[in-house]
């Protein structure tokens, strides 16, 4: 008797949400421009695209979700008091959870700002670093190195001819989200701003890093959704 009402509660739950709101997926593709947070530090392009899932509600309230690969990291991060240059790429298998409220503008057309977390799980990249020619104050010098994954530990090679390890980046990044998405009918075009709250990469063996390396990444993209 439990499980029958159990069953009956589900299915009388399915069915008022089911009335009350829309299931949608879609597809986008944009650009990223991504850095870290640190002072001396330049932007760089790269690219976005995935699938996405939402749920609309009758009341505008809108929850958003998705599977999607990124690119993210830096390029030239100056760490002076180590007196390195990089050159890196992260690439990202990225998960976002969002909700956010749709607001109609007129007929066909809305925009919904929404805010939310992400999840990520770096999968590849690629870096390359090298004795800054502005900071000599490093007891030890490096060649120009290159990093094929930065998602593993890197053996790298001074000018004094001693093997030393660059620990990996942290696969796991984690932080906040914000975004405002403008829909015109089935076509989308959203702007998106990751915080990231989780430190990326402890830096050099026996040297330490006294930045904290967390990324930055502002997104670019146009979709199309479909109303199932």
């Amino acid at each position: 008797m439990k499980v029958t009402k159990l069953l009956l509660i589900a299915l009388l739950s399915f069915c008022f949400f089911t009335a009350k709101a829309q299931w949608r997926l879609g597809a986008e593709a944009g650009i990223d421009l991504s850095s870290v947070d640190v002072i001396t530090n330049h932007t760089q392009i790269g690219s976005h695209g995935g699938l996405t899932a939402d749920y609309a509600f009758k009341n505008r309230i809108n929850l958003s979700t998705g599977i999607f690969h990124t690119m993210k990291g830096a390029n030239t991060i100056c760490a002076d008091d180590l007196g390195y240059e990089m050159f890196v790429r992260l690439g990202y298998l990225e998960v976002p959870t969002m909700i956010g409220y749709r607001i109609p503008v007129t007929s066909g057309i809305y925009l919904t700002p929404s805010v939310g977390a992400y999840f990520a799980w770096g999968i590849n990249g690629y870096g390359e670093f090298e004795k800054s020619a502005t900071n000599q104050t490093s007891n030890e010098s490096m060649n120009r190195t290159e990093w094929s994954n930065p998602f593993e530990s890197h053996y790298y090679t001074t000018t004094e001819s001693e093997r030393k390890l660059a620990y990996a980046f942290n696969r796991f990044d984690t932080g906040l989200r914000f975004g405002l998405n403008a829909e015109i009918r089935r076509v989308s075009m959203s702007f998106n701003y990751d915080l990231g709250l989780k430190d990326m990469w402890k830096g050099f063996m026996d040297a330490g890093l006294h930045h904290q390396l967390r990324n930055r990444n502002a997104t670019l993209a146009i979709g199309y959704k479909l109303q199932l």
